[in-house]
């Protein structure tokens, strides 16, 4: 990437040792764009762009018959785009979803897609997930999903991942009812003597407590999907030696007995919905960790401005060499990723990056691939 990029890698996702998908998007929403851009080492060319009119929030893929990718990319507004290297792009719309569309319904923005078996499964605000196969889409078992509880105004359903479609895992996010309130009539009078007597920032922290209101805190919960009902089977906090709530960001399967999860404020959870989840997370740890994968025989988390190997009590630095010149040499992790003998780093600013193990490589984008008008590259591939 270049020194003071303005454009920002926002989704990616590996697929084989050689071969992976990073979106680019836009952040005017007079004029929303996304470049859905797919790397395939073993070509002569290996880009290549697809463009797309929305915000691009979440990628899945497989590897084809053929040997070449397949993604489906989704937009915050509940588009799908399905892209077969060397075949026309389709699109599908989830009726109802996001909050410009024209069909929208209140449901709010979708913000995850996951590929379990054949079938893609996408997640999002107020309690949606649906259930898409090349014959349709629909509600995935509407009348079992989790409800919001009497005090929370709704939920949103995030990060989902599993084996099949009767072991999945999920991050949801309790958002609690707002607590704003009318100011009481002896308030009123109050502010009214205070603004009588030049008093105007007193009377203005009157108003402004009412509106405040006690602070809304988000909640975590893991919930499991065993083809009969939903369950929790973990309530993330703030790591185990401390009682706020917390919420979660990534999940990742190393076995289907041992499910990974991580969070907010150093939260590392690990177990399965049978046995229980263990709290690992330690004293001291306050980073929002991100992303989670095992790489070889160590556990890989990328927080918020690093990267760290865990051993399963600690974290420990892992330094990825970086281009000093982009954001004086800060990582901004977007997610790791192991495949086959490869760890993929995703950062956000400064783009994609590989380890083996002992060396960093960098790929680097082509520049006119980030260009608006972009014309194209060559050779073309074989």
């Amino acid at each position: 990437m270049k020194p003071f990029d303005p454009l920002r890698l926002d989704c990616a996702i590996a697929l084989a040792k050689d071969t992976f998908c990073v979106v680019f998007s836009g952040k005017d929403y007079e004029d929303m764009h996304s470049y859905i851009l797919v790397y395939e080492g073993q070509l002569e060319q290996p880009w290549s762009r697809s463009d797309v009119p929305r915000k691009i929030d979440g990628l899945a893929g497989k590897m084809g018959a053929d040997g070449r990718p397949i993604i489906y990319a989704l937009s915050d507004e509940g588009d799908v785009y399905t892209l077969p290297m060397g075949e026309a792009t389709s699109h599908r719309k989830i009726a109802g979803a996001g909050v410009y569309s024209e069909d929208a319904t209140d449901l709010g923005y979708v913000n995850s897609i996951a590929l379990v078996g054949d079938v893609l499964l996408v997640t999002g605000y107020h309690a949606q997930l649906y259930r898409l196969t090349e014959s349709g889409m629909d509600w995935f078992h509407k009348e079992k999903l989790p409800q919001a509880p009497e005090t929370y105004d709704y939920l949103v359903f995030g990060d989902l991942n599993g084996s099949t479609e009767s072991d999945l895992y999920m991050n949801v996010i309790y958002s609690p009812i707002s607590t704003r309130r009318a100011l009481t009539e002896e308030e009123n009078a109050r502010r009214r003597e205070l603004i009588e007597q030049g008093r105007i920032e007193e009377a203005s922290a009157i108003r402004d407590a009412a509106k405040r209101g006690a602070p809304r805190v988000n909640e975590g919960r893991l919930y499991h999907w065993d083809g009969q009902e939903w369950r929790i089977v973990a309530k993330p906090r703030s790591g185990k030696h401390y009682s706020e709530p917390e919420t979660l960001s990534d999940i990742f399967i190393e076995a289907n007995d041992k499910i990974w999860a991580v969070g907010g404020n150093g939260v590392i959870l690990c177990g399965n919905a049978e046995h229980g989840f263990e709290d690992i997370s330690f004293k001291g740890n306050d980073e929002k960790l991100r992303s989670i994968t095992k790489f070889k025989d160590r556990m890989v988390i990328a927080s918020d401005y690093a990267l760290h190997w865990f051993d399963g009590h600690l974290l420990s630095p892992l330094k990825p060499v970086l281009d000093p010149r982009i954001n004086r040499n800060i990582p901004n992790p977007l997610k790791v990723q192991a495949v086959d003998n490869d760890l993929y780093y995703f950062d956000s600013k400064h783009g994609v990056h590989t380890f083996d193990g002992d060396r960093w490589t960098e790929i680097e984008i082509p520049p006119e691939l980030l260009e608006r008008d972009f014309k194209g590259l060559s050779p073309k591939p074989r």
